[in-house]
């Protein structure tokens, strides 16, 4: 796990030295600049030492002929299998890394070497010979990979904030990305948060030369066509294949020269990693972390006790497990994490993440295996099921869903509903959406941000909803699996969009701010080709979410675990707005002048904070969302790129452990 930058045609070694400070805190074990001064073009690399730690793995890297030079960032777990093959051809290895094997596949294969790879990826390698760079990043998008052109210039990095100092660009909020972050709390790829900074599409590589770009999709989520389903005869059959890949794809993703531990909340998916990672190495000394919140916070959320869960797996699978609780004055650490994060992104995981990673570092743990992805690719969101469901209740009776249904939820008081179990706050959730198709309703009928409010929320011209950037993506990709079944289409977009846009942006940025690499094994690409290849039955069956990852996981994990309740992997938002965080947000918007105000309505946001105060609605992740733009534009709203990112009192950081 590293940080990765590049310039064609432009810039200096002093300019790209500086970019590369930007993602010093990536790779805090070595760093390297190759500048071609003919073509006045360069890479830089900070490297996170994981596979062999020696001074051999030292990069930009070059290839046995000279000609060659790459900057990578990533894992490849199918490296030595690779290498074997490359060996076979006559290619000779002076380390035991894999990026001298992505090296040597291009000089093998060209272009065509990524459809061989099995890892999470992003990577430039620059061609003296042709002038030319390639760049590459992993099919489902885990690694990040920005870019941007200004003039005969291109520039690429890890991080949006280098590509913006490499290209002499001033941080200019996109638009359409700030109106994302009310709508839906992320921006969809391939937009950042910068204008002028763009996202290499996931299961893509491209050619720069002379000035063009040439951009080429190689890998895409299956989607069920000429071949059809999977067609096993029985269930168990589904079961025992999918083990056998849950098995090998845990067992892969360990490979490493560094410590190894887990992000352990006591949900399915990480429980089922941490379970599998015992099996693949029975006698190691696995360190497992979990994060827990007040049991006052816990009651307002009505969440169940994960830490619970979590610590009945690590009695199971016996590991060396750690547990600290987290208070709301840790949101203190706001401005720092929207500087790694670069877009604006509202989800309290994120500050989940960073202060697990920053834990496990602080106890030695430099690779953690997490449980991302199992509910967008096994079906296992309640928008999922809702949707779904949505689909059942269009074909009741219109009088019973307009005269009974849709009058009772609406008439259910907010502050009753806010003071009870999560599943009524979903029901008055649903009642906008149930006036649309199913497929309508998944894409912005259950938003945070109605097109209403958000006309009073936005102090500029808007268009109609329809035509708002985040909505014509989802459109734009929804296209793609049109005929397919509800089910598969729900998860298509949820695994091409939801799962890059916030999930495994949050997840490797929070992370990488402590040097911590993270890595899904529930993503290996044989494990997504052959979800994406079942039949729906086997992915919901009746209420039953994610029924064949729990069907089995039964060989792994506790049943009271696999069939528990589900809770999101989330700070207390809605316990906390209604004391320090409302505090913090009236402050932005009743006290501080600042571009915020430029963007938002103050008074409307002051008017959400009352009614969300005096319980007769739920705006937690709304106002949050307008917590994280009033912040994160203070902090890039200047007219350059700050150095540093914003320090935090280590009081705060000081949490209580049990």
């Amino acid at each position: 796990m590293c940080g990765i930058v590049g310039i064609l045609n432009g810039g200096s070694p002093e300019l790209l030295e500086r970019a590369l400070q930007l993602v010093a805190h990536r790779g805090p074990d070595d760093w390297g600049i190759q500048w071609f001064p003919e073509q006045c073009s360069g890479l830089g690399h900070r490297r996170l030492a994981i596979l062999d730690l020696t001074p051999a793995g030292h990069q930009p890297m070059v290839n046995q002929r000279g000609t060659r030079w790459i900057t990578y960032n990533g894992e490849l777990y199918n490296f030595r299998e690779l290498r074997k093959e490359l060996e076979q051809r006559g290619y000779r290895f002076r380390s035991q890394t894999d990026t001298e094997v992505v090296l040597a596949a291009y000089d093998e294969w060209g272009a065509e070497c990524v459809r061989r790879f099995n890892g999470m990826f992003a990577f430039g390698i620059y061609d003296t010979e042709r002038r030319e760079l390639f760049l590459a990043r992993d099919h489902l998008g885990i690694k990040p990979l920005y870019y941007g052109v200004s003039g005969k210039t291109f520039a690429f990095a890890s991080e949006a904030k280098a590509v913006l100092v490499l290209l002499g660009i001033d941080p200019e909020p996109e638009e359409d990305a700030l109106l994302s972050t009310l709508l839906f709390l992320w921006v969809p790829e391939p937009k950042s948060g910068f204008r002028g900074v763009w996202k290499l599409p996931p299961g893509h590589y491209a050619r720069v030369r002379q000035g063009q770009m040439w951009l080429t999709e190689y890998w895409d989520v299956p989607l069920p066509g000429a071949e059809g389903y999977l067609l096993y005869r029985h269930e168990q059959e589904y079961i025992e294949q999918l083990r056998l890949l849950l098995e090998r794809a845990v067992a892969r993703q360990m490979i490493a020269d560094v410590p190894v531990g887990a992000f352990l909340s006591g949900g399915v998916d990480s429980s089922v990693v941490v379970a599998l990672m015992r099996r693949a190495e029975p006698e190691a000394d696995l360190a497992t972390y979990t994060i827990a919140f007040a049991p006052e916070d816990h009651r307002v959320e009505a969440q169940p006790d994960d830490p619970a869960y979590a610590r009945i797996v690590a009695r199971h699978v016996r590991t060396r497990h750690r547990e600290f609780c987290i208070r709301p004055d840790i949101n203190a650490v706001l401005p720092k994490l929207l500087w790694h994060l670069d877009d604006p992104l509202a989800d309290g995981a994120a500050i989940n993440t960073y202060l697990i990673a920053r834990y496990a570092k602080q106890h030695g743990t430099t690779v953690l295996l997490n449980g991302m992805g199992g509910d967008e690719v096994f079906a296992g969101y309640r928008k999922q099921l809702a949707t779904l469901m949505l689909q059942h209740y269009h074909r009741l009776p219109a009088w019973f869903r307009k005269q009974l249904v849709e009058p009772f939820l609406q008439a259910l008081p907010a502050s009753w509903v806010r003071s009870r179990l999560r599943p009524l706050r979903w029901l008055k959730k649903m009642l906008p959406p149930m006036r649309l198709s199913p497929l309508e309703a998944f894409i912005y009928g259950f938003a945070y941000c109605s097109p209403e409010r958000l006309q009073r929320l936005w102090r500029r011209p808007l268009p109609p909803v329809e035509e708002l950037y985040p909505i014509r993506r989802y459109r734009d990709v929804a296209e793609r699996a049109r005929g397919q079944s509800l089910l598969t289409q729900l998860t298509y977009l949820d695994t091409k969009l939801f799962l890059t846009g916030l999930n495994l942006l949050y997840s490797d940025k929070a992370a990488m701010a402590t040097a911590v690499e993270t890595r899904p094994p529930l993503l290996d690409v044989e494990l997504v080709e052959f979800a994406f290849r079942i039949p729906d039955r086997y992915r919901i069956r009746g209420v039953q979410q994610k029924y064949l990852l729990k069907r089995a996981a039964e060989a792994y994990v506790p049943r009271e675990v696999l069939f528990r309740p589900k809770a999101p992997f989330a700070t207390p938002l809605l316990a906390w707005m209604d004391g320090v965080l409302g505090d913090q947000l009236q402050r932005w918007y009743a006290e501080r002048p600042g571009l915020h105000r430029e963007y938002l309505n103050a008074a409307e946001v002051l008017s959400l904070l009352e009614e969300h105060r005096r319980g007769s609605a739920n705006h937690a992740h709304l106002l949050w969302a307008c917590l994280v733009l009033a912040e994160w534009l203070a902090l890039w709203g200047e007219s350059r790129v700050p150095d540093l990112p914003p320090q935090v009192d280590e009081a705060v950081l000081r949490l209580e452990i049990s």
